[in-house]
């Protein structure tokens, strides 16, 4: 185990360098100027004099080899440089912003469980069933509706109609449940299809037809053999939804003005923030794959059988 973590975790180092390699030409690459939106941004006129001195202060005047080689050097030290626009340090930025991302992210995820997994059993125990048939239709209405039209009907009908909830901010925890019941709505009717998919599929396998022979009762049965294997590909599946998640947080944040990297990405793109913008899509790589080192190590524990590659080797 210790050898597979080892190895997956030197394994990040080409990747991220890759991602930043990426990451520093896709923002070249991006129509308009960072000079000009700076300018733009303090209201100052737009000259050639202004915009070369703007472009000198900002390194942006060196070549373009010379400025990733120096921002390389310093996210090697964990400096992820300075904003254009704010002057702060981009690394205490996103970490501020991620905070409240990954608060957005636990919330949403306490109701992909609370709600996926009775749906998914009560649909599964009874395929063909009227319940079944009613939770398909709904799973199938969660996965089709956009995040951010849903988000607009749930302020229509809770915030302004109701007035039960707030719309923006996020001063109180009645802030985070519109955002996070937004976020989760299309994953709870992923997973909610998925569980109830696993659990019709090893219903129908030989353990559980041997285990209904023997007169185990079948909530026995669905309990202690048949969740348990139906709930295996969720686990594999879990550390990829949450990455998505996190990156998926950008059009919830900005309808509900939840103060998250979402917001920040989006005022960074607009401003042509390139350090932030950079240090954002390293940051969610890194994020991301340590999710799926989790996910993978969260499986072996569950499931004996499994066994890396690092340990056979």
């Amino acid at each position: 185990m210790g050898r597979y973590i080892q190895k997956r975790l030197l394994g990040m180092i080409p990747l991220l360098f890759l991602v930043s390699v990426a990451a520093f030409a896709l923002v070249r690459l991006m129509p308009g100027d960072a000079a000009t939106a700076y300018l733009n941004s303090i209201n100052a006129p737009v000259t050639e004099a202004a915009l070369a001195k703007v472009r000198e202060e900002l390194g942006l005047d060196r070549p373009a080899i010379f400025q990733y080689a120096a921002w390389l050097r310093h996210v090697a030290c964990l400096d992820l440089g300075v904003s254009y626009m704010t002057k702060k340090p981009v690394f205490d930025q996103l970490m501020l912003s991620f905070r409240y991302t990954m608060i957005l992210t636990a919330m949403s995820a306490v109701w992909i469980g609370v709600l996926s997994l009775p749906l998914g059993v009560m649909a599964g125990r009874h395929p063909g069933g009227p319940s079944d048939q009613i939770i398909r239709w709904l799973t199938f209405f969660g996965s089709s509706i956009p995040s951010f039209w849903l988000g607009f009907l749930l302020v229509e009908l809770f915030a302004l109609k109701l007035k039960m909830l707030p719309v923006q901010g996020a001063e109180t925890w009645k802030h985070l449940i519109l955002p996070s019941a937004t976020l989760a709505c299309s994953y709870i009717a992923m997973y909610t299809k998925m569980i109830r998919g696993g659990i019709v599929e090893n219903a129908g396998r030989r353990y559980a037809v041997y285990a209904k022979a023997r007169g185990l009762k079948k909530s026995t049965i669905l309990w202690r053999h048949v969740l348990p294997n139906s709930l295996n590909p969720v686990l594999t599946t879990l550390g990829l939804s949450l990455g998505s998640m996190l990156s998926g947080a950008v059009i919830v944040e900005n309808v509900f003005a939840w103060p998250g990297m979402g917001r920040l990405i989006v005022s960074a793109v607009t401003g042509r923030d390139y350090p932030v913008i950079q240090g954002y899509i390293l940051m969610i790589a890194a994020v991301y794959t340590l999710l799926n080192l989790g996910m993978d190590l969260l499986c072996a524990a569950m499931d004996p059988q499994i066994r890396f590659e690092g340990e056979e080797r």
